[in-house]
């Protein structure tokens, strides 16, 4: 069994979006909350990069996003999964030039995931840094779909450190590894 504090579980990440009409927040329409966190999830983005996206970033062709500037790279690109393609571009279509989460800042993201956590007792987002060592709050869909790759979720060939590594945009495997991919000591009694 995974840890709880590094991981959400797909059956979360439904119980997650479902819980979004929940929220009864005015910031945007609860199909852009759901998206964005999809986004988050499958392409591996960190927070601000989901939030800060428009819909001229995305190459649906080439399956690739721009996310100009990030905190590791100048002009860096992040991979989008086939499997997420079809679902992204349908989304896509329904909006205009220009920001896809307009008005959405980090403080509003960060009391979604509060609220969420707090809601359905998702361990991940109600427990304090300084208690699990995690920086989950909003990085908790990077590792997530991290650990989904490596058990094999998404196929044997998404399974290998230097494609997580890649996807995760990481410089160095072993950020990947150290930080990222950590199990806990029921996941390895688990594996035995």
């Amino acid at each position: 069994m995974e840890s709880k504090v590094n991981y959400i579980s797909p059956d979360d990440f439904k119980r997650i979006i479902n819980y979004i009409p929940l929220l009864h927040q005015r910031t945007l329409d609860d199909k852009d909350v759901e998206m964005l966190y999809k986004i988050l999830y499958f392409c591996a983005l960190r927070p601000m990069e989901g939030i800060n996206l428009s819909k001229v970033d995305f190459n649906l062709n080439d399956r690739e996003i721009s996310l100009g500037n990030t905190k590791t790279r100048k002009n860096d690109y992040a991979p989008i999964p086939s499997l997420f393609v079809n679902e992204l571009g349908g989304y896509l279509t329904t909006k205009t030039n220009g920001k896809l989460f307009k008005g959405l800042n980090y403080l509003t993201f960060y009391r979604w995931l509060k609220k969420t956590g707090k809601g359905l007792d998702i361990e991940a987002w109600t427990t304090h840094r300084d208690e699990s060592s995690e920086f989950t709050m909003g990085h908790i869909f990077r590792k997530t779909v991290g650990k989904d790759m490596l058990s094999g979720l998404y196929g044997d060939k998404a399974k290998s450190i230097p494609i997580i590594s890649k996807q995760l945009r990481h410089s160095k495997p072993s950020m990947t590894v150290d930080y990222y991919l950590k199990s806990s000591i029921e996941a390895v009694k688990d594996a035995w």
